[in-house]
């Protein structure tokens, strides 16, 4: 299910497909953690986060609707609900004195970053696997070009011609406004 794109696994969820679930997980669950972490400030709730956002993809995806927004959109917004009611939810319980505050529930993300950060792993679930897997050795496991060579046993020309063309391949999609699959 790696070349299969998100809206066609969110209806395979909604038909009772948990594989399709498990993909729409691999892809978006690093993502959801990430946007927990910043937003939530805990990694616990992160992780409580991350359990109620996919509880919710199994649950609501009948009622998933491509042509209001596209699946990176949707959890976006099912993510920002969810850490909505669990900052409410430790407001309610629990008073910080001192450091940093909490986001307001409601409050809008002030750089963009949760929402970008949502719209280049869509951009992501559409590359061919061979630069997606490029991609995220680079950008997500920190790998050099070196590494990633000796890590996939791919020469390093190779690699570097690979993720040159990654790039421009995730640059097209994210510029396309309709986020059709990229072409090779």
């Amino acid at each position: 299910m790696v070349d299969v794109e998100d809206e066609i696994l969110v209806r395979r969820v909604a038909a009772g497909d948990e594989r399709a679930l498990g993909s729409l997980y691999d892809r978006y669950a690093r993502l959801v953690y990430g946007a927990g972490v910043r937003y939530l400030g805990d990694r616990g709730l992160a992780e409580d986060l991350v359990q109620d956002v996919f509880t919710s993809v199994w649950r609501n995806a009948a009622g998933f609707d491509p042509s209001r927004a596209g699946f990176s959109t949707w959890v976006y917004r099912i993510t920002r609900n969810r850490a909505t009611d669990l900052i409410r939810r430790r407001k309610a319980r629990v008073r910080t004195v001192g450091g940093d505050s909490l986001p307001e529930p409601g409050e809008p993300d002030p750089a963009g970053e949760l929402s970008r950060g949502f719209d280049v792993a869509s951009a992501l679930s559409r590359l061919t696997p061979a630069h997606r897997e490029l991609l995220v050795l680079a950008y997500f496991d920190g790998l050099s070009q070196r590494e990633i060579s000796a890590r996939t046993d791919t020469p390093l020309g190779t690699v570097k011609s690979r993720t040159t063309a990654a790039m421009r391949a995730l640059r097209d999609i994210l510029a396309d406004t309709d986020g059709g699959p990229a072409d090779e």
